[in-house]
């Protein structure tokens, strides 16, 4: 028996009316595709930045009543534009909405020129935001499994409930980066899924690393 391979949409959110995006996601849906996806940008990201985007979240949200066979999410949601205790919140209202099909996309985000623009907090370094990222992940992971986590370093949630849970039994979280020694065992630790390009020896290579930490940590 051979695995079955899924195929995904990710629609642009730049330099579209709404309209399309909409329908972009309602014929996805419709010829089949497994997952539908946008990107977690308030500014455009490919070819000039000076132009329209759509806000990622309320964009599913949209979806999830239009669509009905399909996941949903963010490829990948952006760490630091939001409260991370918020994220899961607004991932398990998308999964109540959608009737269970969500999946919380997180990366450590890196476009430096909208954070300065919508004066959000960028970090020093990437390692500084992969620091933030695991904290953040940590806090949504438990969130969705019913536990009330808080914060260590980085995040003043105390005891945060999740109330309504999500549909799902577990919520995928997708992660967003294929650094070695860092991201991806925080995918291993945490994560349902990665997101990683590159061709396929690239690809290859961060799987069996990922493979490698996930032994290290004790999962499957």
């Amino acid at each position: 028996m051979t695995d079955s391979i899924k195929l995904g949409a990710l629609a642009w959110n730049q330099y579209t009316p709404w309209a399309d995006l909409r329908e972009a996601g309602i014929r996805a849906d419709r010829l089949g595709f497994d997952s539908i996806w946008t990107w977690d940008h308030l500014y455009p990201i490919v070819g000039s930045d000076d132009g329209p985007i759509l806000e990622g979240w309320l964009t599913l949200a949209a979806w999830a009543e239009a669509t009905e066979r399909a996941t949903l999410g963010l490829m990948v949601g952006a760490n630091t534009f939001r409260n991370p205790a918020l994220v899961a919140k607004a991932g398990t209202t998308l999964d109540h909405i959608s009737g269970g099909r969500a999946v919380l996309g997180i990366g450590a985000a890196w476009f430096e020129t909208e954070h300065r623009a919508y004066g959000l907090e960028f970090g020093a370094s990437p390692g500084e935001r992969l620091r933030w990222l695991e904290e953040a992940v940590q806090i949504m992971r438990g969130m969705l499994h019913g536990e009330e986590p808080s914060g260590d370093r980085f995040y003043a949630a105390r005891g945060v409930r999740n109330d309504p849970p999500p549909v799902q039994e577990r919520l995928p979280i997708l992660i967003g980066g294929g650094g070695e020694k860092k991201t991806l065992r925080i995918v291993a630790r945490y994560a349902d899924a990665m997101n990683v390009g590159g061709g396929f020896d690239n690809v290859k290579r961060k799987d069996e690393i990922l493979r490698q930490h996930c032994l290290d940590v004790g999962r499957d």
